[in-house]
């Protein structure tokens, strides 16, 4: 009869499909260890073989696991499978599976996490999706670039870069618009624009160093209006394309940093 091997008894833990997520990801971090050292330390083995002896016999799950389904369903849609509500939930119900029964605590967070995500709740979701239109979409946008140059809001602009399209929650909408920052970026974008396109401009007193330095005659013709969503939530943050005069590279300047150029004096 072959030996069995450390390895035959992880892959017979790991088969199982009544283990926890949570025990799950414990024991395939021990098997880890296991394959890259070739042997386990004490309090690893130990912690094993407690492993192996909980999941022994098939435990008789408790009631309501799987009633969790349709919740589940509902979070992984609006929030998605990284969201701290899907991990949340789907533990949960591994634990029940598994015949563990939930903590106070647990209760608690899972019976706001059902309110959350009820009927209710649902036929709002579904309410805001039939009202989101071109204009909402271009508000998002616009604020997810700003916010993701900055690092802020994260987990929603993590979500907008893999899914442009998306249709964000009415609190997550409300929560990246609805603030003095994203307003007066807003503001920025969508005022009506102080030089042109074709106009001639200059260098402001507050202009960086660096942009004197790609624009050496300190004038320039606009080329384009809103070239990129604005960088700072400050008053005449519009940012201009424009041509330097005597210069072949175009640069990005923020409207606060413009003038009307004058028009040269004639000569008596």
């Amino acid at each position: 009869m072959p030996r069995i091997t450390y390895h035959d008894r992880f892959a017979a833990l790991l088969a199982k499909d009544y283990l926890t997520s949570r025990d799950r990801t414990f024991a395939s971090s021990l098997y880890s260890h296991y394959r890259r050292k070739g042997s386990l330390t004490t309090g690893r083995r130990r912690c094993f073989l407690q492993l192996e002896e909980r999941y022994a016999t098939r435990p008789t799950p408790i009631a309501g696991a799987d009633e969790l389904d349709v919740i589940i369903g509902r979070v992984e849609q609006i929030a998605g499978e990284g969201s701290w509500d899907f991990g949340f939930i789907t533990s949960v119900q591994s634990q029940l599976r598994a015949g563990r029964s939930l903590s106070d605590r647990q209760t608690e967070i899972l019976a706001g996490i059902e309110e959350k995500y009820g009927d209710d709740q649902m036929a709002e979701r579904e309410a805001w999706i039939a009202a989101w239109d071109a204009e909402k979409a271009e508000h998002y946008r616009i604020v997810m670039t700003y916010y993701g140059r900055g690092g802020y809001y994260g987990r929603q602009v993590q979500a907008f870069r893999a899914n442009p399209e998306i249709v964000p929650s009415m609190d997550d909408y409300n929560r990246v618009t609805d603030n003095k920052f994203a307003k007066k970026v807003l503001a920025g974008w969508f005022s009506a624009p102080k030089f042109p396109v074709g106009s001639m401009v200059a260098l402001g007193a507050g202009a960086r160093w660096e942009l004197r330095q790609k624009c050496k005659a300190g004038m320039a013709i606009v080329v384009s209006v809103n070239a990129e969503v604005p960088n700072s939530a400050a008053r005449g943050n519009k940012i201009y394309k424009l041509l330097p005069i005597g210069g072949v590279e175009t640069l990005l300047c923020e409207e606060r940093h413009l003038k009307r150029a004058r028009a040269p004096k004639r000569k008596k």
